[in-house]
């Protein structure tokens, strides 16, 4: 399938979802500012004010696990994280199951209908990093609350939506909305957890929110869009966004082409401004210095190939499934199940064996077991037996993307120092959003192109003519992840160790 909280260390607490959750920094020094202030106080009132063994005791339960924080308070921090990535994949699991419905319902035209999956992702990855550094101004906590209410109403709106133009513009301002509290995941997990078997089972935890995320989206979408419609699993979800922010507090138009050209030269352009920026001394968004680890680099960009692969096969199987073989919203989502079960248990797996395997070698393994996946859909024919191809596809496709995601925020974790990992882990997930919006925009381009041009007069045949050549795509692109994190990952050992 196709995967913001303020923390305070300098004070000696953090506070998550309006300050519900109390963390004690991992910073020696100011824990050592406050013991050293405690002791005074202690002191002069130690007469008046003897210890108290019970709290000494729980103070003791909680060093003891290692965390600075008791297991409860952990858990909860886990679960809120796992909460992020859990909405930003549970809209994507709805439009999947209900897209040809919604396009119908709306007006939305066959060239513009995977517009609203493609406007989300990309104005998700061109905000982050601009939302990371207001962040870090107005303060992290501010800026989550403020995105997952933000994202509650955007999705309401969808909902509500009449016209297709509404519903990407909508899905625009959801994508602006979950960038407001993606950025500052990595580095709360990492500052949260001490090396160790909790920040692998966080890091798993988290990225396992995206599968399940994405399993209710389709069930929701599935079962609504055959029943009731679609528009409700849109209210159900917001509701569900609602009740957890409140618990926090194209090619052939010439105007195209120039934007595209304009696009290109400035992306070209970005590393030399961000040069001369730190040249002058002043503050770079993303600095040159932070891709010359080549661990972070290779992951990099091994997750834009990974994620703009898999955005690519799930869309076009849902396509396959309702626009050539005929089947129902329900019907559809129900083939997506293998998907979403074989996502969850490589999440749980990943967050075992990282400690023990190296990250190379799970990286290729998994990239050689999901760049499986593409050819069977690309072969597969129109009425194919489920059972025969696109189970299996269904079942191999979400390997990589897991594995790769919790792979990379350990990574990331290891490679740069705590000041530094609020920023790779914005970038990463930036480069992620991209993957995805890329991914889809090319993969689309290709499938109409195809279509368009086949003198194929039978309906079913020459969309599937297009699909099968995005599917191709797909495939090339898996393959070049696995060339990617074999030689940009030979450096790398066994991250998910706990430091004694």
């Amino acid at each position: 399938m196709d995967r913001s909280f303020d923390i305070t260390t300098d004070t000696g607490a953090a506070s998550i979802h309006g300050g519900i959750i109390p963390l004690e920094p991992l910073n020696p020094k100011a824990k050592l500012r406050t013991a050293n202030q405690a002791s005074t106080n202690n002191d002069s009132d130690a007469q008046l004010n003897p210890p108290v063994p019970e709290e000494e005791n729980a103070s003791s339960a909680q060093d003891s696990n290692g965390l600075g924080i008791s297991k409860t308070r952990g858990v909860i921090v886990i679960v809120t994280l796992a909460g992020i990535s859990f909405l930003n994949t549970m809209g994507s699991g709805i439009l999947i199951a209900a897209l040809p419905k919604i396009a119908d319902d709306v007006g939305l035209s066959e060239n513009l209908i995977l517009w609203p999956a493609a406007v989300y992702a990309l104005a998700a990855g061109c905000l982050l990093l601009i939302f990371g550094a207001i962040a870090d101004v107005v303060g992290a906590k501010l800026m989550w609350v403020t995105g997952s209410f933000l994202f509650v109403a955007f999705t309401l709106a969808v909902g509500l939506a009449q016209t297709g133009i509404q519903v990407i513009l909508f899905r625009t301002l959801l994508g602006a909305s979950i960038s407001m509290c993606l950025p500052t995941a990595v580095s709360l997990i990492a500052n949260t957890f001490p090396k160790g078997p909790w920040r692998n089972v966080a890091f798993a935890i988290n990225g396992m929110g995206s599968p399940l995320g994405y399993a209710l989206g389709l069930v929701l979408g599935g079962i609504f869009t055959d029943t009731i419609g679609w528009r409700w699993a849109y209210y159900m979800s917001a509701i569900i966004n609602f009740c957890l922010s409140t618990g926090a507090i194209w090619l052939d138009d010439p105007q195209n082409i120039a934007l595209l050209t304009v696009a290109i030269i400035l992306l070209a352009a970005f590393p030399f401004w961000m040069d001369y920026q730190v040249k002058r001394g002043k503050p770079a968004l993303i600095p040159n210095s932070l891709w010359k680890n080549r661990s972070f680099t290779s992951v990099c960009i091994a997750v834009f190939l990974c994620w703009a692969s898999l955005n690519g096969i799930e869309y076009f199987t849902t396509l396959y499934f309702q626009k050539v073989e005929g089947l129902s919203a329900l019907e559809s989502s129900l083939r997506f199940l293998p998907h979403v079960i074989m996502g969850v248990a490589v999440n749980i797996i990943t967050g075992f064996l990282i400690a023990k395997v190296k990250v190379r070698t799970l990286a290729v393994v998994s990239a050689l077991v999901t760049m499986v996946a593409a050819p069977l859909m690309a072969t597969v024919d129109v009425g194919e037996n489920y059972w025969l191809a696109p189970f299996w596809a269904m079942f191999l496709s979400p390997v990589n993307p897991d594995v790769l995601f919790t792979v990379s925020n350990l990574v990331i974790s290891d490679a740069y120092p705590p000041e530094m990992q609020s920023l790779a882990g914005g970038v990463f997930n930036e480069v992620a959003q991209f993957g995805n919006s890329v991914g889809l925009a090319i993969t689309a381009a290709i499938a109409a192109s195809v279509t368009e041009h086949s003198n194929i007069t039978e309906r079913q045949e020459a969309l599937m003519k297009g699909y099968r050549a995005a599917f191709w795509a797909i495939f090339a692109s898996c393959s070049t992840v696995t060339i990617v994190v074999w030689l940009g990952l030979k450096k790398g050992g066994i991250v998910g160790r706990k430091q004694d």
